[in-house]
Parts: structure tokens; C-alpha cells; sequence
């Protein structure tokens, strides 16, 4: 398929950061991603880690206990990270944002501390500055793994974070059957680009078929060929029939993430990162780019910032990995944590391939964790 080439997109700011000036010479030859809510997260996800790293992972369990002390669904979030059955009611429960959220980051954040703890097992050598990027709740969890915000601190940001989208959108149930908001992601090809979805949704506007307050917003892009949109399910219907598209995939969530309908979550957000500890790790340390646009994040204002807006704003990932590959020489890509896999083929998707791109997933067998707790067992 040939190279598509993604038009700018209008973002939805709630600020604008400066464009600092690119540090000449400094150059991240790794890149360190964390998934997002990718919906297809299990109950059980911590156990790998229980089993293989008791004393991290119990570490980690003490940490939620701490953070959510006195939350009404602690018991229940504890029990959805080690259990190892699963019914119906539990993937349910998984796909609420509000506990699938802090569990996705506990867990990625343990993952990277093992890895980082036994970095010649998992082929860590490279030397020089790294990346941390993130897609959505990845980019908090990126936050954490550096070192910007304790593991405490980011847990009760991201939990919440899920409790605010909830109940911005009267969505804190699970009821299956509520499909008011949605999300779904749309192949672009030769003949459709992004600009031509969203003025197919303006033409569609104005002759009535879609109505005033009918939100459909570009969410993600994800990769050269992929974007996602967000907003009102019956509005995503109408677009994609009104332009025949095929293939199109309509996502299991319930909250319309990345899109203007959650922009009343600000103030609960912004109480959320005030409490927090959000501290700069050296500047020669690591690097951080914003989901949205790519820019540096440099303060701890810029890193509040972007935690609360990251709420509504679109992730653009792919010019977050081309910035990355392209401007800082990154040729080493790590995923890490539940259903990075998926996050690492939409970075293969926007590289060509003179990088490697590798994800540690704890709950995929057969892949580049196994091999990892091996090698790491035979090291001790």
C-alpha cells in the first residue's frame, strides 16, 4: 500500500505550548512506549508478574493499597489483578475505564521495573538519552516510568481520571447495552483521507443529516493507513455509510475518548494533577512528547498540562514515533505492558525498517517476555 500522506488536523487545545528550539547534538538512540486502554486487557494481568516477580509485583499491590485507600472498589481491583479465573462479569468490570485504567498502569510501570532492573536480559544496551511516549493513558504511565511521578500519585491520577470520563459521559455503568458514545477506527487509503472525513461530517451538517450537537471528532492517528474517530455512535454510523467505507471497526468502548464530549472533566483533572508530585527528571535523563502534537514537554507544568488535556486532545502517534525516529535518531522501540503488541505494530506502521521495534506483554505467551524471563532467571 502506498505511503498516505496524513493532512493537519485541526486540535482541540485547551493551551498552546511553545515550540522550543531542537537540542543540537543530543541524540535518544531508544524509545520507551506504553499502551493505552486498548479494550482487549484480561483479568489476571498481574499474575505473570506474581509469579515471576513476587516481590516486585507485591510491591506494586501495596502501592494501589496505598493509593486507593478507602476507595469503595479497591477490593474489587485487587482481586481483577490476581486472579486466575475469569467469567463474563470480570471482562465486564475489566472494560470499566475507571478500573481497567489504573490496573493497565500499575502493571506496565512493573514491567518496565524489571526490565530496567535486568537490563542486559532484556537486550537494554543501547547507550544515550531515551524517549518515553506514551498512547493516552500510556503517556501517564511514560510519565511515571521516568520518574516524574510517583507510582502512588499516578495511580490515583488515572483512576480518577477514569471516574471523571464516567461520569462526564453517564457512563459508569456497564450495561452493555448502553452504546450512546463510541469509538471506531476507520482504514485510509488512497482514495479517503482525513480531510475528506471531516468534510464529508461538515457537508453532512449542513444539510441536515447530521444534527448541531452530533460529535464526531478525530480521536487517534494511529498509524499512515488508521485513524479512529469519537463522538456519538449514531453520528459515526451516518458518517461511515454516508461514505461507504468498508473495513471500518467499531471499538468496545463506551466513552468517547479524544473527543470535545470530555472536555467537562477539566476541573476534576486539574484537582487530580494538583495533588500530585510532578517532578523533572535531569534534562539529559529522557525526553517527552506530547500526544497530541508532538511538542517537547520540559516543566512539570508542561507534563500537568498535558495530563489534563490529554482528556480530549487527539493522539497523534504518528507524528509523536516519526518525530522520534526522524529528529532524535531513535532506532530502538520497546513496548511494555498489557496489549503492547498492538501499540507496537502501529509504531511498525509509521517506520520503515531500519528500526527494531520489540514489546514485552506479561499476559502474551510465547513472545519477547518469555524470552526475557528466561534470560533473566538464568542470570540470577
Amino acid at each position: 500500500m502506498p505511503k498516505i500522506r496524513i493532512p493537519a488536523v485541526p486540535v482541540l487545545h485547551s493551551h498552546r505550548l511553545p515550540i522550543r528550539p531542537q537540542h543540537q547534538g543530543r541524540h535518544a538512540s531508544t524509545a520507551v512506549f506504553f499502551p493505552g486502554q486498548a479494550s482487549s486487557e484480561s483479568p489476571g494481568m498481574l499474575t505473570p508478574l506474581l509469579h515471576h516477580f513476587p516481590a516486585v509485583a507485591r510491591a506494586g499491590l501495596d502501592a494501589v493499597a496505598e493509593a486507593l485507600d478507602n476507595d469503595p472498589d479497591l477490593p474489587t481491583i485487587v482481586r481483577l489483578l490476581t486472579t486466575t479465573t475469569r467469567d463474563d462479569a470480570d471482562d465486564r468490570l475489566m472494560r470499566t475505564t475507571s478500573i481497567a485504567q489504573p490496573c493497565i498502569l500499575l502493571c506496565s510501570l512493573l514491567t518496565w521495573q524489571v526490565l530496567r532492573d535486568h537490563k542486559p536480559a532484556a537486550g537494554i544496551t543501547h547507550p544515550g538519552e531515551t524517549v518515553f511516549l506514551g498512547h493516552s493513558l500510556g503517556q501517564i504511565t511514560a510519565f511515571a516510568a521516568a520518574g516524574t511521578i510517583p507510582l502512588v500519585d499516578a495511580l490515583r491520577i488515572v483512576r480518577k481520571r477514569g471516574l471523571a470520563m464516567e461520569a462526564a459521559t453517564a457512563a459508569a455503568d456497564i450495561d452493555d447495552n448502553d452504546n450512546r458514545f463510541g469509538m471506531v477506527a476507520v482504514p485510509i487509503k488512497s482514495n479517503t483521507t482525513i480531510a475528506d472525513l471531516l468534510a464529508c461530517a461538515r457537508q453532512m451538517r449542513q444539510t441536515g443529516k447530521l444534527g448541531p450537537d452530533d460529535v464526531v471528532d478525530v480521536a487517534n492517528l494511529n498509524s499512515p493507513s488508521q485513524v479512529v474517530l469519537s463522538g456519538h455512535v449514531a453520528a459515526l454510523d451516518k458518517l461511515v455509510a454516508e461514505l461507504g467505507l468498508r473495513k471500518t471497526t467499531k471499538l468496545p468502548a463506551r466513552i468517547p475518548f479524544h473527543s470535545r464530549l470530555l472536555r467537562p472533566v477539566e476541573s476534576r483533572m486539574r484537582g487530580a494533577v494538583d495533588e500530585a508530585k510532578v517532578v523533572m527528571p535531569p534534562p539529559a535523563a529522557c525526553r517527552f512528547l506530547r500526544n497530541s502534537d508532538a511538542h517537547d514537554l520540559t516543566t512539570a507544568h508542561d507534563i500537568r498540562e498535558s495530563i489534563v488535556s490529554g482528556c480530549w486532545e487527539q493522539v497523534d502517534w504518528v507524528r509523536s514515533v516519526r518525530r522520534a525516529h526522524d529528529e532524535y535518531g531513535v532506532r530502538h522501540w520497546l513496548g511494555v505492558g498489557p496489549a503492547s503488541a498492538v501499540t507496537a505494530a502501529l509504531v511498525r506502521r509509521c517506520l520503515d525498517s531500519s528500526s527494531s521495534v520489540t514489546a514485552y506483554d506479561p499476559t502474551k505467551t510465547g513472545g519477547a517476555w518469555d524470552a526475557f524471563v528466561v534470560a533473566a532467571a538464568a542470570a540470577e
